[in-house]
């Protein structure tokens, strides 16, 4: 054999070598977790030769969803059954958070057997960077990074794993406190708000996100816009039991938000100051978004008329105060007070694009409560918030 022979032999090795190993070390890590590359400039049309990477019938997912391995698509129905087969499903809207029976496999999408990295048999170190395989927000469509991702700056949020201060957790002075939460070190973690099984959590209620263009599909049902967003009904470590999404679900942390000691805080609609507090599913809202004064009981989902309260309050308001996400929402314009503020004028809730794609849109980001442009997490700033419910002409 010529030394040519053995150069381009040597070649040969090296390059099935590489091959090997690289094949190795991508079933390797499909083994461990699933890592959802999800580019924000991707489009999304479901049916369509250029939509998240595949046609319902065409294109595998793993052309766009790494790792791309022999069989990895087999997965996909798991958590998106809804879009692979065409139907509105209410397992795959749900991920792999529940609806677990003896003829499913959703177990094995965030637990590994054997050799797991992390407790509870689970495929990284801790459960939120379990969680962050798929919401890490890389491109703007997970949990956390969805502003950013969008050229913004996201000026409040919720911090996962690096504190446990809570802002307004005394409830005997209602200044900050300190909580052992279930995240790493006993910090916060997703796992203290959000149940990954689904267990134990608070009734359904109509979001705002908008999570892909499936959601525009005519054909779903309207009742399969409401999800309970797997929020616990004992948020934290509190004893607590919240059944319905709400002023005292925010206040099983903050539980000094509500009045109390020698501090005042704005008035807050809770099981302390009502027998029949409202929540996020049932508020007092205005009944169109032309100006009026008068109020109908229903949804602060995919809506702005919850946000504004006339003055002289409407029958359904009266006895009654704010809920906390009255104040506390998805960065927007709600609309304005008119007629010094005995009838009001809800923006129009628009949502044309998924996570804040659309500038115009109102809510724009639909990250709340993870994120927003705004302080605090208020859904808007300074005066302008105050002004939605408390008119200058009423003020002493």
């Amino acid at each position: 054999m010529g030394s040519g022979d053995h150069l381009r032999s040597g070649i040969r090795f090296h390059v099935l070598l590489v091959v090997a190993v690289s094949a190795l070390l991508l079933l390797a890590t499909a083994a461990v977790a699933f890592a959802w590359d999800e580019p924000h400039s991707q489009p999304e049309k479901i049916g369509s030769s250029t939509n998240h990477g595949f046609t319902i019938t065409g294109q595998p997912c793993s052309s766009c969803h790494t790792p791309a391995v022999v069989g990895a698509d087999q997965d996909c129905g798991v958590c998106h059954g809804d879009l692979l087969i065409g139907t509105p499903s209410i397992v795959g809207g749900k991920g792999p958070h529940g609806v677990y029976t003896a003829g499913s496999d959703r177990c094995g999408t965030c637990h590994t057997l054997h050799a797991a990295a992390g407790t509870k048999l689970l495929p990284t170190a801790t459960i939120t960077s379990t969680c962050s395989t798929c919401h890490d927000g890389t491109g703007g469509r997970g949990v956390y990074g969805a502003i950013a991702a969008r050229g913004k700056v996201a000026t409040s949020a919720h911090h996962i794993d690096v504190t446990n201060a809570v802002p307004g957790g005394s409830a005997a002075t209602g200044g900050s406190s300190t909580m052992s939460f279930r995240g790493a070190g006993g910090m916060l973690g997703c796992d203290d708000c959000h149940s990954p099984h689904d267990s134990q959590t608070v009734a359904a209620f109509t979001g705002d996100r908008m999570r892909t263009d499936f959601d525009y599909v005519t054909a779903r049902p309207a009742n399969f816009r409401m999800t309970n967003k797997l929020l616990r009904k004992n948020p934290g470590s509190s004893t607590a039991t919240v059944t319905v999404y709400g002023s005292d679900w925010c206040l099983a942390c903050h539980a000094g938000r509500v009045a109390a000691g020698s501090l005042h805080n704005h008035p807050a609609d809770s099981a302390a100051t009502t027998a029949t507090p409202f929540f996020f599913e049932n508020v007092a809202r205005l009944t169109a978004d032309t100006t009026t004064g008068v109020t109908v009981l229903g949804t602060m989902g995919r809506t702005n008329r919850g946000f504004l309260m006339p003055w002289p309050r409407t029958a359904q308001q009266g006895g009654h105060k704010p809920i906390c996400q009255q104040c506390h929402a998805d960065s927007r314009t709600v609309g304005v007070l008119v007629d010094p503020g005995a009838t009001a004028k809800a923006a129009v809730w628009s949502v044309t694009a998924t996570d804040g794609r659309a500038p115009a849109d109102v809510p724009q980001f639909q990250s709340f409560p993870h994120e927003t442009v705004n302080d605090n997490l208020l859904v808007e700033s300074d005066d302008n918030l105050c002004l939605n419910c408390h008119p200058t002409a009423q003020l002493p």
